[in-house]
């Protein structure tokens, strides 16, 4: 209990020293962009790409793949069967982008180094980035391309993504740092310290510039978000817990893949809902909710695991 609430307490105390600095003045407006950028073009890359170059890859990986990814498949599979039954267009992309679009990275590295600790963890957290990340940012981007473009065809929508996620750091880290790790190749000394030392910035960067993002934006439609909070915080790491199980998961395996899976809604859907004028106002509340509510959930998801 008291390692969960000193979790907890970590990740409010770096969000919330995020808030302050924007509300009394030390950073303006547009200064989040700086420290985004510091974390998603060098710190991130760096931690994916070396935890996931020395990581080891087998059928126990893909086992681990499919504990993650079967939950998400599942419920936007629910949400298409709603979609048969009536469920309007415009509402099936607003509850499959809340359910599948999960801060894994800004906020789920942090946690598990926080509340659960340990190299093996932050090993299987940068797998979880690497194997699941690429798939939700895929799925969501088609979706909101599709969103924005009515009549364009899925096929189009895709290969948008795909021209897209190209040229994204993130997953030319991940994609390098499989490579490396599946070949086994040895990264020069030099080079590792290079990259422990970014990495070293991710989680306290990431979660103090959350806090910064969060300040002054409307936050109007708390009742809608906190309904949509629920399928990211209480049905999807439902389910990957029983999925885990069902599939014989070690322990920290399981932990591992329901935290990152309760996940709040990834903090970037902000600025992407205001590109693709997707629910801006839901998207902006829904983060926030998210991102308080996870503070509880993840530590009750802890206790339980």
């Amino acid at each position: 209990m008291t390692q969960a609430l000193g979790a907890a307490a970590v990740v409010f105390v770096l969000i919330g020293l995020g808030y302050v600095a924007r509300g009394i003045g030390l950073l303006r407006a547009g200064d989040e962009r700086v420290l985004n950028a510091l974390v998603y073009y060098f710190s991130l890359p760096a931690f994916l790409l070396l935890e996931l170059a020395q990581a080891t890859y087998s059928w126990e990986t893909l086992r681990f793949l499919a504990a993650g990814g079967i939950p998400l498949v599942v419920l936007v599979s629910l949400l298409l069967l709603l979609r048969g039954l009536g469920l309007s267009r415009a509402r099936f992309y607003l509850l499959s982008v809340s359910a599948v679009f999960g801060s894994l990275a800004f906020f789920g590295i942090p946690f598990i180094e926080y509340g659960v600790g340990g190299e093996e963890a932050a090993r299987l957290a940068a797998l979880a980035v690497g194997l699941l990340g690429p798939l939700g940012v895929a799925f969501v981007l088609t979706l909101l391309e599709l969103h924005m473009n009515a009549q364009e065809s899925v096929f189009r929508a895709v290969l948008s993504t795909a021209r897209r996620l190209g040229r994204n750091p993130l997953i030319l880290a991940i994609g390098l740092g499989m490579a490396l790790g599946g070949a086994r190749v040895a990264l020069p000394r030099f080079f590792l310290q290079i990259l422990r030392y970014l990495s070293g910035a991710v989680a306290p960067l990431a979660l103090f510039g959350l806090g910064v993002f969060l300040y002054g934006r409307p936050y109007r439609a708390l009742r809608q978000a906190f309904a949509l909070s629920l399928l990211r915080l209480a049905v999807l790491p439902g389910l990957t817990f029983l999925c885990a199980r069902l599939l014989g998961l070690p322990p920290l395996e399981t932990a591992v893949l329901v935290l990152m899976n309760g996940t709040p809604l990834a903090v970037n859907m902000i600025v992407l809902s205001q590109r693709y004028a997707f629910h801006v106002e839901e998207m902006a509340s829904l983060t926030l909710v998210s991102s308080l509510g996870a503070l509880l959930t993840l530590n009750l998801w802890r206790l339980v695991l």
